[in-house]
């Protein structure tokens, strides 16, 4: 690697290719280095998002440097977990200098922030090595502790953590936000307003439009389309901050009418797959609404290829009036889909990229309606639809104009 110059892309939970679903970093280190700028992306080797736990030391997946710090093992949310982020905090300050001689001399250091711990290590090393440093807040710690897990104020680990926010904003080079308006909460709490920059999640094209094998949820997708149906794509987690069942109870509403045929695929885990499987008995809906594990990112783009719409819900969330930036949204976005949007957020690029419908969540008949509008649509006003979704994806959240804007935090060559 060059001496000078690289990226060193600090992720407490960075995946990739076989190393896990967080591929931000990896997709923003390709295009770095097609832009001339090396880099290194430096993770744990145990977390709880690694798709296998790593040896520690230094890995190449598809062209992208990656080296992963020792970091002890852990279950669940208790101690072991707060050691492994202290454990990975203290490896990365101790092994500056092993680090520049391995993978050069930073020129920036950015520390992603699912968690802030890590900006103590970041924030040294930018001194020793003249860095710019940049927090990268992907989640607002501590007020996700407060707001989503019901945390106390006055708890230990919410102090600290707000207190590292709070150095976090006064200390780094440049503060990045993935949600567009967290300027707002960001600024009373010592941030310069000239630090704060907005580069979202991303999407990268490249492969999409590759034919893959068609798996059985694709399969079915498009036997339901070839018969008439409209069918509509849920493809990500399953747990009650992601409000399904309001998805089911609104294909139960429109099967009572019959006045839309519809179909509504299911795509993931998590804790509330067992009770969506037992909804969907109950309610009699085994033939419109079929629920599949987790399958591989290429098997979801071929089954939204073979789709109608895509489908996101949120659980409202006092949150996210700082706005929301889901991946699922823009993946059905950059497949052309027509959208239905069923967040209430800060923000609605739904709404802004006229590419679907926007609707209450949590509200099973103004889904059913939203449901019905797409379904209403004739084929060529769907695909406008998505065309318009996909052309504002590409020129807000395309990975090579994000990676363009971090190196432009450095200013002019």
């Amino acid at each position: 690697m060059s001496d000078a110059g690289a990226i060193w892309y600090v992720h407490p939970y960075a995946g990739g290719p076989g190393v896990g679903r967080y591929d931000r970093p990896y997709h923003l280190a390709r295009h770095w280095a097609r832009l001339g700028t090396p880099s290194v992306i430096l993770s744990p080797s145990f977390h709880h998002l690694l798709d296998v736990p790593r040896r520690p030391g230094i890995e190449e997946m598809e062209g992208v440097r990656y080296e992963f710090l020792r970091s002890p093992h852990y279950g669940g949310n208790g101690l072991g977990r707060v050691v492994n982020m202290a454990a990975f905090t203290a490896q990365l300050a101790y092994h500056g200098t092993d680090l520049a001689r391995q993978h050069g001399r930073p020129a920036m250091i950015i520390s992603s922030s699912p968690h802030p711990y890590a900006f103590l290590a970041v924030r040294h090393l930018a001194r020793r090595f003249s860095a710019h440093s940049v927090f990268e807040v992907r989640d607002l710690w501590p007020l996700s502790l407060v707001e989503l897990a019901g945390v106390p104020p006055s708890h230990p680990m919410v102090r600290m953590t707000g207190w590292l926010e709070r150095y976090a904003y006064r200390h780094a080079d440049s503060v990045v936000s993935l949600l567009p308006l967290a300027r707002q909460h960001m600024l009373p709490l010592g941030l310069d307003e000239r630090r704060w920059h907005y580069i979202p999640n991303g999407v990268e094209p490249q492969g999409w439009d590759l034919q893959t094998g068609m798996g059985d949820c694709a399969a079915l997708a498009r036997c339901w389309r070839e018969a008439g149906r409209t069918v509509v794509v849920y493809a990500g987690a399953l747990g009650r901050p992601n409000h399904v069942e309001s998805l089911v109870r609104a294909v139960a509403l429109l099967d009572a009418a019959g006045e839309v045929d519809v179909g509504v695929i299911i795509v993931g885990r998590g804790d509330l797959q067992v009770e969506l499987r037992e909804l969907v008995a109950t309610l009699g809906l085994g033939g419109r609404v079929a629920i599949f594990d987790q399958i591989a990112k290429s098997a979801v783009q071929g089954l939204l290829r073979e789709a109608s719409a895509g489908y996101i819900s949120l659980r409202p969330e006092p949150l996210f009036r700082f706005g929301v930036s889901p991946n699922k949204l823009f993946d059905y976005m950059l497949a052309s889909l027509p959208v239905i949007f069923a967040v209430r957020a800060g923000n609605d690029p739904v709404v802004e990229a006229a590419c679907g419908v926007s609707t209450d969540p949590g509200d099973p008949r103004a889904i059913a309606r939203a449901i019905a509008s797409i379904a209403a649509e004739s084929e060529v006003r769907r695909r406008e639809m998505g065309e318009r979704g996909r052309t504002y994806v590409l020129e807000r959240h395309g990975y090579d104009k994000l990676a363009q804007a971090y190196l432009d935090l450095l200013g002019p060559a």
